[in-house]
């Protein structure tokens, strides 16, 4: 089967330009970005949120569309959040979110799931730092429903639009790609640029319309494509200067 018949929620679908650990990272990433958009204002390099991530996802044996649907969750809440006067009430550790919201995007995407009290074994949790227990468990699930107003659907053109989204959202913070050597991944470091390109998705998840992720075809191959043409330009522009 080529990529071209493939649905943009198939890691397939990707492996003309990434393989399937940098397309796992990728998606990973973006996840992270969508939550430091929905949090502004925390360090999140203090809480290890990266790790705590994998570590749920690998101990959970979490399907990729889960995550893409947790993370169409979370661009939704962002989308709340930001035009509504009054702030969602968030739970204070996107850790809390996260999880809250990858229990239900399992239980939309698959008929058997775990229990809370499976969840809590995956957490590696009995009373730690996020202080979780099947009592606050089943509070986070209730209070991340009420806030997405119990609307969770998500699927054909518009989940497949939104899983290039997803992708391009992740490729956009990736400095350098190696593909024809050791199809390395640099990822962009610069605290300045990072917050410009958060800033400038923020407004893009403001501004889309939903009803427009149905009618409108996003290709990442297009935007892939794209950033090579650009790369190349950018790399004959520094050989152009260094032999003036």
């Amino acid at each position: 089967m080529s990529c071209a018949t493939l649905s943009p929620n198939n890691v397939k679908y990707y492996n003309d330009h990434l393989t399937k650990s940098q397309f796992n990272i990728v998606l990973i990433n973006s996840t992270i970005n969508l939550l430091k958009i929905l949090y502004p204002k925390l360090k999140f390099e203090k809480i290890n949120l990266k790790f705590f991530i994998i570590e749920i996802l690998r101990r959970s044996k979490t399907s990729i569309q889960s995550l893409q649907i947790c993370s169409y969750y979370i661009y939704k809440l962002i989308k709340e959040q930001n035009l509504n006067d009054q702030l969602l009430d968030l739970p204070n550790c996107p850790k809390k979110l996260f999880l809250g919201l990858i229990i239900i995007s399992s239980k939309f995407n698959q008929d058997h799931n775990y229990s809370f009290k499976s969840w809590l074994k995956i957490c590696g949790c009995k009373e730690d730092e996020l202080n979780l227990n099947l009592k606050t468990l089943k509070k986070i699930e209730v209070d991340c429903l009420k806030m997405l107003n119990y609307q969770l659907y998500i699927n054909g053109l518009q989940y497949e639009n939104w899983c290039n989204i997803l992708m391009i959202l992740g490729y956009d913070f990736i400095k350098l790609h190696k593909i024809n050597q050791v199809n390395e991944i640099t990822w962009e470091s610069d605290d300045w640029l990072i917050n410009v390109k958060l800033i400038k998705w923020c407004k893009f998840f403001i501004n889309i319309n939903e009803s427009n992720l149905k009618v409108v075809k996003i290709h990442f191959n297009t935007y892939y494509q794209n950033q090579l043409v650009n790369q190349k330009r950018e790399n004959l522009m520094i050989l152009l200067m260094t032999i003036a």
